[in-house]
């Protein structure tokens, strides 16, 4: 499950970015740091719900807590698909705004 996700929370900026035909005029070490930063934004924002998911998949082995097991489960799977929608937004808007100059 934690490689599925760390697929696709890399798949939702770079295939679309891709796909739009997005070219930037960074270095290579400036893309670097960015991709870290928001690999580490990312990793924050996505770590509790992953955790409280994984907390439900423990709890739905033992008998006595299979039912708040379910519960806790449903809400770690809804607030995970929440976060990680909400990194993809943040990072594609991150990525569309890159290198523009604002006007003040």
């Amino acid at each position: 499950m934690s490689v599925v996700i760390a697929i696709v929370m890399v798949t939702y900026v770079w295939l679309p970015s891709r796909l739009i035909g997005m070219k930037t005029t960074y270095s290579k070490a400036d893309k670097l740091k960015a991709a870290a930063v928001g690999g580490a934004i990312g990793g924050v924002v996505c770590f509790p719900p992953y955790a409280l998911g994984r907390a439900g998949i423990l709890m739905l082995g033992s008998h006595a807590l299979f039912i708040p097991g379910i519960f806790v489960l449903a809400l770690g799977l809804t607030l995970e698909s929440g976060a990680t929608g909400a990194v993809k937004a943040v990072k594609m808007s991150a990525k569309l705004v890159a290198g523009r100059k604002l006007d003040t």
